[in-house]
């Protein structure tokens, strides 16, 4: 089956028009967003709902540029105010006269609603933190009218489910944007992307700087390409079904990604330092195969094109014909020489095969098997949930307690903000700094709604000039939420600014009750900054380990040839998944965590392929019985390097892996000359590097 992605490439005029561009998409998107509010506050105020401003407040909750994620998130915030409502029903009908009991039924429901939000992905995730948002919000909302805790729990749901309705269909029939073809055109530009990089790998001179930037442009394309994907197939059910097309595409991008730092480094190594001849030698063959990346690259059809295939095809060619010339120069070349060579060849290979499965994956050509799927099976960290929920849920009780000995008039507000921390920040590197500027912007939003209420709303005649002062806050709010770096907290105002603002049909407004309820509202949330920070606070060094534990742990079973070449990279490949949202690229450590991740995946196709190599019957025999002492060693001090608590054990068993993998060097090049021992020695000097280059990361030295 085929995966229609058909892809065309922006004309260069349209460089220079993208800031105009962006501008307008922010207005268009902003525009959208508020006509929806609109729609949505008509439509309450003629069904005569209780709280409009909640049908209002999801419409700007919801809001994203492309249909697909306003669908998405929708449906999984529509599911966790219906399992909220109902939990809260019932802790009500059962607890509310045990407030002990209720609060401690409140926790639990928190505790697991924290945990699913944790384990879970994408916006599954944000239905499970709706979950424990909503519960709290009716449950403590009603606690002094518990007979009014069923009408509270439909009101909510029926308000929520408007503002859905609302949002989507405005997106949907006002200038849509599908994330079908933003999925489209991401491949596209990521396509583009990776045979530019391909290129720039291969040509002599690249400086540094330049490829590092693009391997990080790169690495923020594939997790964009995953996020598109996992709401694409609400708007195209057709999406669904090519899971493996783009499973595939995925290892391509993570495949060519973790091959090129290790070519880019071994080239650069020979042609200024190691073997400048064989240097010589390769840069003809290179330089065409360079030259066929960047056609592909500029080809405005991409994958799709049969120029983009007839080029990957000449560029094997290519790879081939240089390495047969090489193979032919066996018995007259240095082993050493010839491994170094053919090296190069091979993961220029490798990147020629990552672009190709792309190709597959788009035109459904056959390919080869498959192997395991990358898109659906990221590990789950249970420990970092476990904690995440016995945070949220000692938080919730503490101030319960407090609620319950105080009488405070306005705990029920407090719980209601403390929950809305807990199940918010549940991921991210720094949560307590998010957190914190999140209680801010929610600050601003409530005293800017004060403002309006006090000061403005008296003074209006109708609902046209009620549209008007909503358009003046809500329209500039809505072009700063699709700049991403300011995209959560513009949310946040937009939503606390119309939580907060009298939107009833039969508006009312008590000062010293808005006062009270805004400072509980703060101050739980404040609580919340407090919680996260205090309670079982998120350390990124064990987060580090855990996840270098991830990758290193996956090196074992490579070594002992226990996955088939094409899956080997896989478990790194996962591992990479989870990792890549949390790094700052810009920051050194985090930069060499990513590349020593990348490394760890090539060496773990080198090892299976060495592996492999080994049990050809033809191999000879005092070189296998070499190498395979060589890998078996090398297994076994990769478990206990994730086993290694303290850094001279780590340095003790990488200086020991490193000695393992000179010793069969030393063996190899002692034995009559050969292909297949200048293949071996080629996919040991690979090892070789990866120990020395990525030596900071293995044994956790980054500075």
């Amino acid at each position: 089956m085929t995966v229609a992605f058909g892809t065309a490439k922006a004309p260069a005029w349209r460089h220079f028009t993208l800031p105009l561009a962006g501008r307008l998409e922010g207005l268009a998107f902003s525009l959208k967003t508020f006509a929806a509010a609109i729609l949505a506050l008509v439509i309450s105020y003629w069904l005569e709902v209780k709280d409009p401003q909640w049908a209002v407040f999801t419409t700007y909750l919801l809001a994203q540029p492309l249909v697909g994620a306003v669908w998405a998130k929708g449906a999984f915030r529509l599911v966790g105010t219906v399992g909220g409502a109902v939990f809260a029903v019932l802790c009500v009908g059962l607890f509310v006269q045990a407030g002990p009991l209720f609060i401690l039924a409140m926790a639990l429901w928190l505790a697991f609603c924290t945990y699913g939000a944790t384990l879970a992905r994408n916006y599954a995730s944000y239905g499970f933190a709706l979950a424990g948002f909503s519960a709290p919000l009716i449950g403590f909302g009603s606690v002094e009218t518990p007979d009014q805790v069923w009408s509270m729990a439909v009101d909510r749901t029926t308000e929520v489910a408007l503002g859905i309705v609302c949002v989507g269909l405005v997106h949907v029939l006002v200038l849509p944007r599908y994330a079908g073809d933003a999925l489209r055109a991401s491949l596209a530009t990521t396509f583009s992307s990776l045979a530019h990089y391909a290129a720039i790998v291969l040509r002599p001179g690249t400086p540094e700087k330049v490829f590092t930037d693009i391997r990080r442009q790169m690495s923020g394309e594939v997790i964009k390409f995953d996020a598109l994907r996992s709401y694409a197939v609400f708007e195209a059910p057709e999406l669904r079904g090519h899971d493996e097309a783009l499973s595939r595409m995925m290892r391509a991008f993570l495949g060519l990604l973790s091959v090129a730092r290790g070519l880019y480094v071994r080239l650069d190594d020979l042609r200024r330092h190691e073997d400048r001849n064989m240097a010589a030698r390769l840069d003809p063959a290179l330089d065409k195969v360079a030259d066929l990346f960047e056609a592909i690259a500029a080809d405005r059809d991409g994958p799709s094109s049969p120029a983009v295939n007839a080029a990957l095809a000449a560029a094997r060619d290519v790879t081939g014909q240089a390495q047969a010339q090489l193979e032919a120069m066996v018995e007259t070349e240095p082993l050493e020489s010839l491994a170094n060579g053919l090296l190069a060849l091979q993961r220029t290979g490798d990147m020629i095969t990552s672009l190709s499965r792309v190709v597959v994956g788009v035109t459904g050509a056959p390919a080869e098997p498959s192997g395991p799927r990358v898109v659906a099976a990221i590990e789950q960290d249970r420990g970092a949930a476990l904690a995440q929920a016995a945070r949220a849920a000692s938080a919730l009780i503490l101030i319960g307690v407090f609620w319950i000995a105080s009488a405070w008039t306005a705990g029920a507000m407090a719980m209601t903000g403390l929950a809305i921390m807990m199940v918010f920040f549940v991921t991210g590197e720094k949560p307590g700094r998010v957190a914190l500027s999140y209680v801010l912007v929610v600050a601003l939003a409530v005293a800017v709604a004060f403002f309006c209420m006090a000061f403005l709303m008296p003074r209006l005649d109708d609902f046209a000039m009620l549209a008007a002062l909503l358009a003046v806050v809500l329209i500039p709010t809505g072009i700063i939420m699709l700049i991403p770096r300011y995209a959560f907290l513009a949310t946040a105002f937009a939503a606390f600014f119309l939580s907060q603002l009298g939107l009833s049909n039969v508006p009312s407004f008590d000062t010293a009750t808005y006062i009270d309820n805004a400072i509980g509202l703060l101050l739980g949330l404040a609580a919340g900054v407090l919680a996260i920070d205090l309670i079982l606070p998120y350390n990124p060094a064990t987060t580090r380990r855990r996840e270098w534990a991830d990758v290193v742990a996956a090196l074992p079973a490579a070594a002992r040839g226990e996955r088939p070449e094409i899956g080997a990279r896989l478990p790194i490949q996962l591992a990479l998944l989870k990792l890549m949202p949390r790094l700052d690229l810009t920051v050194h450590s985090d930069d060499e965590i990513l590349g020593g991740s990348f490394g760890a995946a090539s060496m773990s196709l080198e090892l299976v392929r060495l592996r492999n190599r080994i049990a050809d019957p033809a191999f000879p025999a005092g070189a296998r019985d070499a190498v395979a002492a060589c890998l078996d060693t090398l297994a076994r001090d990769f478990e206990q390097l994730v086993q290694g608590e303290s850094l001279a054990d780590r340095v003790k068993i990488m200086d020991e892996a490193s000695r393992a993998v000179a010793a069969a060097r030393t063996s190899l090049a002692a034995e009559p000359p050969m292909i297949a021992l200048a293949h071996a020695l080629a996919s040991l000097r690979f090892i070789a590097d990866r120990l020395d280059i990525d030596r900071p990361f293995l044994t956790q030295t980054l500075s």
